[in-house]
């Protein structure tokens, strides 16, 4: 018996699917649309129902109807936390049969049932989830700006494609290429939830420094805070630090309100907000 108002894990499960000529059924009925989305998700882990909608459809009935289809085939798997009362959102990972459209698409081994079933519990079960849905939801309200709009997002890696480009020098949450109005940023992201002390964060700025001597890059570097209070403490010890009074590093801060692609990102030694594209102009020379 779950206790009234506990948090509780709902699995969406299913047994095994059928053998491999009903899976390359199943893989050419996708649409573009869908195969887009399980590269999404290959690379980002989970969305929720609503992040999906903002990626890809213009309604969010559409947007339930076509993630609830892909789940009775296999191909995307659904959990959420039950509160009574209500239900929070669905979140939308790769099942067995969208982890074997990418194997098959890279030319990778099978991946077996049980493995991907229990790489959906630890996803569904581990403590930076919440943390994870934070970093997508930025980059996934950049693409949703940018279809109704000029704009582009021309790339974005997530924290473990970073490490391809930073290597252990440095360990952002996620990268962004941005492009709108004719202005170009590329940006380092830090998702913060509030968990860590303001010193530790303001360190991560001693391993952006390193990484920026070592690589001669000209990147953004975005700490969206948890509060505007978190981010007065945070800003309190951001203009000192040497790196950033000196302009070898363009820091700019966000107190969590606000679109990403609007003027919400305070650049640490101004007292002024800007759209993202913006900070193109005060990057180190």
């Amino acid at each position: 018996m779950i206790p009234r108002n506990q948090p509780h894990r709902v699995h969406s499960l299913r047994m095994a699917p059928p053998g491999g000529a009903n899976s390359a059924d199943e893989m050419r009925r996708l649409m573009p649309r869908d195969r887009w989305l399980i590269d999404l998700l290959g690379q980002h882990r989970v969305f929720t129902t609503e992040q999906v909608c903002t990626l890809a459809f213009h309604n969010i009935h559409t947007a339930r109807n076509r993630l609830v289809l892909l789940n009775s085939r296999g191909i995307l798997a659904r959990f959420r936390d039950a509160v009574r009362p209500g239900s929070e959102q669905w979140r939308w990972t790769l099942d067995l049969l969208g982890e074997v459209y990418l194997a098959a698409r890279n030319d990778q081994p099978t991946p077996k049932f049980s493995t991907i079933r229990n790489k959906i519990n630890r996803l569904a079960a581990s403590p930076r989830l919440g943390h994870l849905l934070a970093v997508n939801d930025l980059f996934v309200d950049l693409i949703g700006h940018a279809r109704n709009s000029g704009a582009e997002l021309r790339e974005w890696r997530s924290e473990a494609a970073c490490r391809a480009v930073t290597g252990d020098l440095v360990r952002p949450d996620g990268y962004g290429d941005w492009t709108e109005a004719g202005r170009r940023v590329t940006f380092w992201f830090e998702q913060d939830q509030g968990t860590e002390k303001t010193h530790r964060v303001i360190a991560k700025l001693d391993d952006y420094a390193a990484f920026a001597q070592a690589s001669g890059r000209r990147d953004a570097i975005l700490f969206r805070l948890s509060s505007p209070r978190a981010e007065k403490s945070f800003r309190t010890r951001l203009a000192d630090h040497p790196a950033v009074a000196d302009g070898r590093l363009l820091v700019a801060t966000n107190d969590g309100e606000g679109h990403p692609a609007a003027a919400v990102w305070q650049p640490a030694t101004t007292g002024e907000r800007v759209r993202l594209a913006e900070l193109a102009g005060h990057l180190p020379r």
